[in-house]
């Protein structure tokens, strides 16, 4: 009976260390993974992107009001680069990649992204990007006017009348 008890705690032992090398393991390619893609470089390029999208929208506007939004879109750029940088939320991407893949899921993915063709991949990203920027831009000029009407009727003011 002792010898039944033992086995069986040697046995969650071993299973409970091969588990803990197992997230080790997908950690370390996690982390590997978001090298090689340049996460890091990613979300940078997320926020100069969104703040050249916000300037753009802010030309069109008139003397004080511009540089007041473009002083507040500075402030609250800053405070999210702030809150999101790399070092803040690494920890938080690596576990979402290692919770999300298998280590073997992993290690195609990091084959794959050593390939030409996913060195390739990962340098279209930025461009792929913008691209992608540039049509929710256009998309929120159509849609702007509408949220702002939702927003009027939502606080009981009526509607702004198109210019005649």
């Amino acid at each position: 009976m002792k010898t039944t008890f033992a086995m069986l705690v040697i046995s969650l032992m071993l299973s409970a260390a091969t588990v803990r090398a197992e997230e080790e393991t997908a950690q370390t390619l996690a982390e590997e993974l978001l090298v090689l893609m340049d996460v890091q470089s990613s979300i940078q390029k997320s926020f100069d992107a969104v703040k050249q999208m916000q300037a753009t929208q802010f030309a069109s506007m008139a003397g004080d009001r511009k540089e007041q939004a473009l002083a507040m879109q500075q402030k609250m750029m800053d405070l999210i680069a702030g809150e999101m940088s790399w070092d803040k939320i690494k920890t938080d991407y690596i576990g979402i990649y290692a919770e999300t893949f298998t280590a073997d899921e992993l290690k195609g993915i990091i084959d794959f992204y050593k390939t030409p063709v996913g060195r390739k991949f990962i340098e279209k990203q930025p461009e792929i990007m913008e691209k992608s920027m540039r049509v929710t831009q256009k998309q929120m000029m159509t849609l702007m006017p509408k949220i702002q009407a939702l927003a009027l009727e939502a606080a009981g003011m009526p509607p702004a009348r198109p210019a005649q």
